[in-house]
């Protein structure tokens, strides 16, 4: 791993008091984080009323910890030493990011807080049960709660930021700081643009791949082990990470030495677990690598959630179902599934985990389609925030949008409105980070391939720390010492999400596979 260079050294006494300050609130998330991994990992069901008042009641501490006048105080005198510092040093960096987050932090009172951790984990049960009774009316009195709660987070957002654009603005803060629902749509209406057209000549030559070997019976156990083979040659280590299996995967960092992943095994279908660890995994590096001279601070995480996701998808797609990761994979894919894949080849096995075509479900759908899936949910998350869809509405207006974008028509709700778990969890303007991190991750690629050379080799090889080191160095290591944009710059030489390379990336695969 490598750390950042520009790191400070020597910290005033006002900037050691802060960093210590920041560091206990920092232990309350943690612990936090261990409660939520269990929940949805290790926890009878029966557990979810009392385990949801003991988050919000960690919640409730730290939130009023961070917005206290002891806070207040400790940033005021530690900014009195900014003049003094290298504006690249971590001791800089944090107390700007505490300003931040002071700032918009103080605007939301610990009840507040308190009512949204218990109602986002309150609506994770109600939502779990509700989609396996494909029973949207069930869940939507927990969905208005958790809307009613982040209207009220807007309420208290527009004192501190008076000039947002929309509403919506406001939430999308929280996970991409800096970037406007406007940029976003203006990104997302170029890539639709470009992608309809692939789908429809996709869906004209469908019979060109086939993926029914990828259907079939794959035992758990086989799948278990397959997933831990092929993330322990990516860079997983068992005395710092963890594998578990999930209802909707996750990554769940506790510290820069304990990453916690998670998959989902489907005995019917090959994909669903491999590529789900591999996109976890992907995740759980970036925190991996973050330098450990901010380990206990803010910043000891990724800058935004578009930036995590280039990582998660870069992992999955870009290596996991590019070309040169067959001529290894095909070794520990056929030695799990002798049966399904034993007479199978690089190029076989390359061209059936590839096949394109509109799908219900989120995460099992192709890196074509998977797009229009986000900007639905994108377009959707904004109409119920500005009033133009009623929740009650909202399972016709999904099915109506699949039907347009993808030409899907939705069986039932399960498969449809009730599919992911973001809504329940009171996570509204997260999923348009997905896709834009679909589009910095071909960014990234650019730079990542012209700067080794060999890269393709050594995937072929399965040797993978290159890449690891590359992104270490560059990404990973800075954590969130530098807000979204700035760290683009930094790393790419421009301020702007540019989905160019990914159509481009898109339509050379379609054409390989279609044409």
């Amino acid at each position: 791993m490598t750390a950042d260079p520009m790191q400070t050294t020597e910290a005033t006494t006002a900037v050691a008091d802060l960093r210590q300050h920041l560091a206990t609130i920092n232990d309350l998330h943690g612990a936090s984080a261990v409660l939520g991994w269990d929940e949805r990992t290790k926890m009878p069901p029966g557990g979810t009323d009392v385990r949801s008042e003991r988050l919000a009641t960690l919640g409730r501490l730290a939130h009023e910890m961070f917005v206290s006048e002891g806070t207040a105080r400790l940033l005021e005198d530690a900014e009195r030493d900014l003049p003094g510092l290298s504006d690249d040093s971590d001791d800089a960096a944090l107390i700007r990011y505490a300003r931040r987050k002071f700032d918009r932090s103080q605007a939301i009172s610990p009840d507040l807080m308190a009512e949204s951790i218990r109602a986002s984990t309150q609506g994770y049960a109600v939502w779990i049960k509700a989609r396996q009774d494909d029973d949207f009316q069930a869940f939507l009195p927990a969905l208005e709660r958790i809307v009613e709660v982040n209207r009220r987070f807007i309420d208290a957002f527009r004192a501190v930021q008076p000039d947002a654009e929309e509403d919506y603005d406001l939430l999308l803060e929280e996970f991409e700081p800096g970037i406007t629902s406007q940029e976003i749509a203006e990104a997302f209406s170029a890539l639709r643009d470009r992608t309809i057209p692939l789908v429809d000549q996709v869906r004209d030559n469908a019979s060109r791949v086939d993926d029914a070997r990828l259907h079939g019976s794959f035992p758990v156990e086989a799948q278990e082990h397959l997933s831990k083979v092929v993330l322990d040659r990516l860079g997983f280590d068992a005395n710092h990470w963890r594998l578990d299996e999930t209802h909707h995967p996750f990554a769940s960092p506790m510290a820069t030495t304990d990453i916690r992943i998670t998959t989902r095994y489907m005995p019917d279908f090959f994909n669903a677990a491999l590529f789900g660890s591999m996109h976890e995994f992907g995740h759980g590096l970036y925190e991996r690598q973050v330098s450990p001279t901010l380990e206990r601070t803010p910043l000891a995480r990724g800058t935004s959630m578009a930036w995590h996701e280039s990582q998660s998808r870069m992992w999955e797609n870009l290596v996991g179902r590019g070309r040169p990761f067959w001529d290894w994979a095909i070794g520990p894919v056929s030695d799990a599934f002798p049966d399904a894949f034993g007479d199978q080849t690089a190029e076989d096995m390359y061209r059936a985990v590839n096949k394109l075509q509109p799908s219900l479900i989120r995460v099992e759908a192709d890196e074509l389609t998977y797009n229009l899936h986000i900007i639905l949910r994108f377009e959707l998350e904004r109409e119920i925030l500005a009033g133009t869809v009623a929740l009650k509405d909202l399972s016709d207006a999904w099915n109506q949008r699949m039907h347009d974008y993808l030409g899907i028509e939705v069986p039932n709700d399960a498969d449809g409105v009730l599919q992911d778990v973001h809504w329940s969890s009171g996570l509204f303007g997260y999923f348009p980070t997905y896709a834009l991190g679909n589009v910095l991750s071909l960014q990234l690629w650019d730079r990542i391939t012209n700067e080794i050379p060999g890269l393709d080799d050594n995937i072929r090889a399965g040797e993978f720390a290159p890449l690891r080191a590359w992104l270490a160095e560059h990404v990973h290591c800075h954590g969130s010492k530098y807000l979204p944009k700035d760290l683009m710059e930094r790393v790419l030489g421009t301020r702007k999400l540019d989905p160019g390379p990914l159509a481009d990336y898109l339509e050379r695969k379609v054409d390989t596979l279609y044409g």
